[in-house]
């Protein structure tokens, strides 16, 4: 494929171009008019949650029965102008395990998001993220073996991006994306880099409907000894359905091709097929459902590209005017019904996951509110007697400062 090889020029140029997108997407943000006054505003928050579960690891053999304490002060500072938007959300966890001062932890989450017009058809966009975290706080890779242990990892990834109006009703597309992502102190988890261009192209089919296609090449390469790495192209055919603010559906349907590359041994290739849907619904003036299905081809910390399927259910009803009823479902494995993923290949690799979290919350004031919540987590391999089952209780108190606001240029 065309990519180039993991120590190859174009490779390393790629990966110059993805870093330096971001500061150039920063730098004209900033830049913009000075004659324009911008807007400012700050807005802060503190959490304290108490927890107690009886297996805080999700694992058959070493269930942490334990107590904890997670302290977070969260702030979001935002600058808008005419032409542009500025979004810096950042996020501190304080984690503290009672008798378990091992998995104690100090966590750090940073999002931007960067919206820039150079035009009335042309925009600059950026969405970037930085995680300091623990397996036990993130469920982003899930992972094809119980983990012994909290594993501390660091992860990168950026995606800037240019849209363009060619008509009233055409618009085009192109993006980058890179993510790196370091584990510390294990020998359980592998540090990989995922990255790759993307060019996607919309028709407005009528005021409330519209026809989107993607087309993207993505390339995994695990940490570990030899030039080994995975090359996928995958393409992506949808439609988006936005009749009111109570009503929005989206989805799309497509094929990938990935193409394994294992020094020594050769090249495996594998075709599969890509589906993404998304729905939002407002089913009255007090319940709101949340539905989204994938199944793609994602890295993992395993050391492989694996075909994963997910799935994940909400639902929030405004029970009373202060109190809310809260249900969330998320459920995730790597079986891949159609396809011949390398992540299939041997059945006792095969894994399901699924969590059940109902919550309720009272809204003490405008600023300050409760949240009690119970979690059910549940995790299998193709071997039956390879199950583990969490139980977790939550109660989080959250306070929302004042927020700030100003002027400036």
């Amino acid at each position: 494929m065309g990519l180039g090889g993991p120590g190859s020029p174009a490779k390393i140029n790629g990966r110059a171009g993805l870093l330096l997108w971001p500061v150039a997407i920063v730098l004209g943000c900033a830049g913009g008019s000075t004659a324009s006054a911008q807007e400012w505003k700050l807005s802060t928050n503190l959490s304290q949650r108490m927890l107690y579960s009886d297996n805080l690891l999700l694992n058959r053999r070493n269930e942490v029965d334990t107590f904890g304490s997670v302290t977070t002060p969260e702030l979001l500072l935002e600058r808008t102008s005419p032409t542009s938007h500025i979004a810096l959300n950042g996020r501190f966890e304080f984690e503290e395990y009672f008798d378990h001062s091992s998995f104690d932890s100090q966590d750090q989450i940073f999002d931007l998001d960067i919206e820039k017009a150079l035009s009335e058809r042309s925009r600059l966009g950026l969405d970037a993220n930085f995680t300091r975290d623990t397996t036990l706080e993130s469920e982003d890779d899930i992972t094809n073996q119980f983990l012994d242990d909290a594993i501390r990892f660091i992860s990168w990834r950026a995606t800037p991006s240019w849209t363009y109006d060619l008509t009233p009703l055409d618009q085009i597309g192109l993006a980058a994306s890179y993510r790196a992502v370091t584990y510390y102190d294990t020998d359980e988890k592998t540090d990989y880099q995922y990255f790759g261009p993307a060019i996607n192209y919309s028709r407005r089919l009528s005021e409330l409907s519209k026809f989107t296609t993607e087309l993207t090449a993505r390339r995994f390469i695990p940490d570990e000894p030899g030039d080994n790495y995975t090359d996928t192209i995958g393409t992506l055919f949808g439609y988006a359905y936005d009749p009111s603010e109570r009503f929005s559906i989206s989805g799309g349907l497509g094929v990938s091709y990935s193409e394994e590359h294992d020094e020594g041994e050769g090249s495996d290739s594998d075709v599969g097929y890509r589906l993404k849907f998304n729905m939002k619904y407002l089913l009255s003036e007090q319940l709101t459902a949340r539905v989204s299905l994938s199944h793609d081809n994602e890295p993992s910390g395993d050391g492989d590209q694996v075909t994963r399927n997910r799935a994940r259910v909400g639902l929030d009803y405004r029970m009373f005017e202060r109190t809310t009823l809260g249900f969330d479902f998320n459920y995730a494995d790597n079986v891949d019904l159609l396809g011949e993923s390398q992540s299939t290949d041997d059945e006792d690799d095969r894994s399901r996951y699924f969590a059940v979290r109902p919550s309720v919350g009272y809204q003490f004031t405008e600023d300050l509110s409760l949240v009690a919540s119970y979690q059910f987590r549940y995790k299998k391999f193709e071997d039956e007697n390879d199950t583990a089952t969490s139980n977790s209780v939550f109660l989080t108190l959250q306070y929302n400062f004042p927020t700030w606001a100003g002027t400036g240029f």
